[in-house]
């Protein structure tokens, strides 16, 4: 037997950010970073929450680390917090949804958690999954619970409006990673394919609009973010994340930036899978292209190239290092061939410089 399930709820298009007006009467705490504060972009979630029943733990940094969550917590608990709100990109979503989760009281039920992602990338507004950084060991962690999904998913593009072309770029091939590898993890099923093809389709039509700053186009990635995020949330993701986690938590890299780089030359390694293979082959086709996996893996490639990103990583990588961190990594559990280090070495290989 398979399951499939819905959450959280999400909200999106013109006024959604009115129904934060519902958390009118709690005692609210946003986790947010310092540009959001001084940019005055906070003022956008403050005015629909009632006037002293709010505070902002702003702290979040990229990659947010075990320390900085539980800074967070002794926030959350100090405040008496009655919900969360996390306003950003994948790095505030994740932090606030692990405050959430590792400062709840034992015996009390879990608080509300509203997501309104500020990047069209993660997804992390519809996941389970939370990405911690050990800043001791230098690893990236993917925390997995059905705990950590949110109540409620906020979708409002006007956030996207200003984000630099090169996040844009780096975001948007992080959705393009979601939608691929969830199409083809071994717990795919009807409904998270579907989720993924209509992702996927939307971001491969809409990317450099996006980064070009059409905002039609930012609005269609945000949505096909969130339907990526749905997608492998159901099924899985695979090797190439593995991957991005290992080397991002080692060399500080953007993560949507590796899975770019790493994407062809996944492709091609699990093409051995014939089921996967004939996936890739449908993907292709929906792209425009003839129905292989190898042509999937080149207009993978040409449109990083168009997007002005990398083919190879800017430093040599301890290959042998990462390909044992990556095994070990929850992503790579799902991956359609079964990983191994040898794999993983040759994909490395493939991308240092």
């Amino acid at each position: 037997m398979q399951t499939f399930s819905l959450k959280p709820r999400i909200l999106f298009g013109a006024g959604a950010l009115t129904a934060l007006e519902e958390l009118r009467g709690k005692r609210v705490m946003v986790v947010t970073d310092r540009f959001f504060v001084t940019s005055g972009l906070l003022n956008k979630v403050a005015e629909h929450l009632a006037e002293g029943s709010w505070t902002v733990f702003d702290k979040v940094t990229p990659d947010p680390s075990l320390h900085l969550v539980a800074e967070g917590v002794a926030a959350l608990r100090a405040f008496h917090a009655e919900a969360i709100v996390a306003l950003g990109g994948g790095s505030p979503m994740d932090c606030a949804k692990a405050i959430r989760h590792f400062g709840r009281e034992e015996g009390s039920a879990a608080i509300p958690l509203w997501c309104i992602p500020t990047t069209a990338g993660t997804g992390s507004e519809v996941t389970s999954f939370a990405v911690l950084t050990d800043l001791d060991a230098g690893v990236k962690h993917p925390v997995v619970d059905d705990a950590l999904l949110p109540e409620v998913a906020l979708l409002d593009a006007s956030f996207l409006t200003g984000v630099p072309p090169v996040v844009t770029a780096d975001t948007g091939m992080d959705v393009l990673a979601h939608a691929l590898e969830g199409y083809v993890a071994t717990g795919a099923n009807d409904f998270t394919d579907a989720m993924a093809e209509r992702a996927f389709r939307m971001a491969a039509e809409h990317i450099e609009g996006a980064v070009a700053g059409e905002q039609g186009d930012r609005e269609a990635m945000l949505y096909a973010s969130c339907l990526a995020g749905i997608a492998f949330n159901g099924a899985g993701l695979g090797v190439c994340h593995a991957l991005a986690h290992a080397l991002g938590g080692k060399y500080h890299v953007a993560h949507g930036r590796l899975n770019a780089i790493l994407l062809p030359h996944v492709v091609r390694a699990n093409s051995r899978d014939g089921r996967a293979a004939k996936k890739y082959g449908a993907l292709a086709k929906l792209w425009g292209t003839s129905g292989t996996a190898q042509a999937l893996a080149g207009k993978l490639a040409r449109l990083r190239s168009r997007l002005s990103m990398p083919e190879r990583l800017s430093e040599p990588v301890a290959v042998d290092e990462i390909a044992r961190t990556a095994l070990q990594d929850r992503c790579a559990a799902t991956n359609p061939c079964p990983a191994n280090e040898e794999m993983l070495r040759a994909i490395l290989r493939g991308v240092n410089p």
